[in-house]
């Protein structure tokens, strides 16, 4: 009984162990593809009528502390199966894909352990976190305009 299983397990390892070098290896666009693009669209436009964010403006979020935790707790990230390494990885090609023209001058890549730092907090209402960044976002946009006028009179 022993011998048929250990032979059993070695079938498994033999014939698994591709397939998880293969999805180690996968492209960027092939994991957002499996991951992602089922909300998102191949596009990254979203759905946003029905709250699926359009990841054209996801360069903004990273503008803030609050924007930039919230990208790592989405649902469809921080309960996802890639490990912190590869989120960190998918949420930079999406951002450096769909958003770059958004991204702060300053932005810093996400890390693996800046993932695993966030991930732990799920958002569990992503809409409400989703609606303080963007006023967050909004009072930044207008105490710059104001600074700006500001600047013009003086």
């Amino acid at each position: 009984m022993g011998r048929p299983f250990a032979v059993r397990l070695l079938w498994a390892t033999v014939c698994t162990a591709p397939v998880a070098v293969a999805h180690a290896e996968m492209s960027l666009s092939a994991t957002y593809t499996l991951n992602c693009s089922g909300c998102h669209g191949q596009d990254g436009h979203g759905v946003p009528e029905a709250g699926i964010p359009d990841l054209n403006d996801a360069g903004r979020y990273v503008s803030t502390a609050l924007g930039r935790r919230y990208l790592v707790q989405v649902p469809g990230l921080s309960q996802s199966r890639l490990d912190d390494a590869t989120a960190a990885r998918i949420l930079n090609w999406i951002l450096m894909r769909f958003s770059a023209n958004h991204l702060p001058a300053d932005f810093t890549p996400y890390t693996a352990e800046e993932v695993a730092r966030f991930r732990s907090d799920k958002a569990s209402d992503a809409k409400t976190r989703r609606d303080a960044i963007l006023y967050e976002l909004g009072q930044l946009k207008a105490a710059h305009q104001g600074n700006d006028t500001g600047a013009a009179r003086k």
